[in-house]
């Protein structure tokens, strides 16, 4: 990604920039001056798809025009007005910019984090009035065949003017811009709040953003990072046991976080009327009568009628009369021995089935308790073979040599070649450049080779060597790149200032 535009930069003749608001893997977000509407304060956001050679650039433009009208076509009072998109053109790199209205006010996450400084987070009731606020937006997008695909607490705005949430930063500009590079599937979505099936097969329905708003319900809720809150064992959310909410409240949080998306509400709507129901359920155990029971009349005894209740047995235990017991008949008395035998006979079986088999069942649990005894008997197996000539040298002579079948690994298998890593930061010190900008590149970089390694770090371990040298293959082009930019920039400067 190139360097980001000065302050006072004007772009198509007509937007000044004031500031830079944010960077992502995407583009970046600029605070901007629309001189030709009387210098009123708007936000500009820059995508550079990366693309090589005439075809991808059309291609490129073709999907931001494409999704620049689908914008262009929302009117709601908490989404951002889509003004305009135009391509700039330089010498070695190609801008799209997108031109939005500007929303006064802090994200979500901003809120959360200045909560989280003084030990505070969002109660229910405020995550509630979220929901409310929040949902119809949702259905009114899906409604017009839209999907955000990026719903987190750092894409929706408290605005300052009316304090309602406002939706910002819809995903299909990021997923043109990813389309424009690869062609396919547009893996679009943070790490922990996209669903599996939109992280992983990039496919994104309306059932895909109630995922993510439940996501960035329970993190206000708890304070803590999504990723944190994932459990890959079971492939949910863990979240209750960090927050205390109604059982009510828990279930419709639970139902719109469900792994497959026919589980979830089919719409927004839905969530919005099982709200709706909670809301009334409560309003109605507040506001139901109380009835105080009048205390028992000493002087009568029985039982004691309460208003809105069932009548209670008394206090006074009735007298009982003492049964005794009868003879049973031959022919019941008769099929007491075969029942017991046959209960004991099936207890044993029962008992000898678990023992030899474990009760696998073809669970996730079963699998990996099946494949743990299979090795431990492989383990112990070849361990008795080992141990036995140890024991029994004289068994040795008639067992046979393995060791001569089994050819060496390291004589079939080449050595995989690595990447040594370098310090990057002294690096991009000398060069002078971000080093956090610099890293979050190459990360980019190699999540866009690797995307199935998103979310996941690399250890020391052997099996992810390829992937540490492709990391750092990839940092140092980028780095190299990064240098030639720097001297051809030098050069350029020297020529001019003779």
């Amino acid at each position: 990604m190139s360097l980001p535009l000065p302050d006072g930069t004007i772009v198509q003749n007509r937007y000044r920039i004031q500031r830079m608001l944010g960077q992502g893997g995407f583009g970046r977000t600029y605070l901007a001056e629309d001189t030709n509407r009387f210098n009123e304060t708007c936000v500009l956001k820059e995508f550079e798809p990366g693309t090589q050679g005439a075809k991808h650039a059309q291609k490129a433009e073709e999907l931001f025009t494409r999704e620049a009208k689908v914008l262009h076509q929302l009117h709601h009072p908490q989404i951002p007005q889509f003004r305009e998109l135009f391509q700039v053109k330089t010498q070695n790199r190609e801008l799209f910019f997108l031109v939005q209205d500007y929303v006064e006010g802090k994200t979500y996450e901003q809120l959360l984090n200045d909560r989280r400084n003084r030990g505070l987070t969002f109660s229910e009731s405020e995550a509630v009035q979220l929901l409310q606020q929040l949902l119809p937006v949702l259905e009114y997008i899906h409604r017009s065949e839209i999907v955000h695909r990026d719903i987190s607490p750092d894409n929706i705005i408290l605005r300052s003017l009316d304090h309602k949430p406002v939706l910002i930063d819809f995903g299909v500009v990021k997923a043109a811009a990813t389309q424009a590079v690869h062609s396919g599937q547009t893996l679009v979505g943070k790490p922990g709040y996209a669903p599996i099936e939109q992280l992983h097969k990039g496919s994104a329905d309306s059932s895909s953003d109630l995922y993510a708003l439940a996501v960035t319900i329970i993190v206000l809720l708890t304070g803590r990072e999504a990723q944190s809150l994932f459990d890959p064992m079971n492939m949910s959310c863990q979240w209750k046991q960090y927050i205390n909410t109604s059982p009510a409240f828990a279930q419709v949080i639970d139902r719109m976080l469900s792994n497959r998306p026919r589980d979830r509400y089919a719409s927004a709507q839905d969530v919005i009327t099982a709200l709706s129901m909670i809301s009334s359920r409560s309003a109605t155990s507040t506001n139901a009568p109380i009835s105080i029971p009048r205390p028992p009349d000493p002087t009568h005894s029985g039982t004691i009628a309460l208003a809105g209740k069932r009548p209670r047995r008394s206090t006074i235990a009735p007298q009982t009369t003492a049964t005794g017991t009868y003879p049973r008949p031959w022919f019941e008395s008769a099929f007491d021995a075969p029942l017991a035998l046959f209960k004991a006979t099936y207890r044993l079986l029962k008992w000898v089935f678990r023992a030899m088999f474990g009760m696998v069942r073809f669970t996730m649990f079963g699998i990996t308790k099946l494949t743990v005894k299979l090795l431990l008997w492989i383990l112990a197996i070849v361990s008795l073979f080992w141990l036995v000539p140890q024991v029994f040298p004289y068994v040795a002579k008639s067992l046979p040599d393995f060791s001569k079948a089994v050819p060496d690994i390291s004589k079939v298998l080449p050595k995989p070649t690595t990447v040594k890593a370098i310090d990057y930061q002294a690096e991009c010190e000398k060069i002078g450049i971000n080093y956090n900008e610099f890293i979050a590149q190459v990360n980019d970089e190699f999540y866009r080779k690797f995307p199935a390694r998103r979310g996941k770090p690399l250890t020391q371990a052997q099996g992810d060597e390829k992937f540490r040298s492709e990391w750092h293959r990839i940092a140092q082009n980028i780095l190299n790149q990064k240098s030639g930019d720097r001297n051809a920039q030098r050069e350029v400067a020297e020529d001019s200032n003779p």
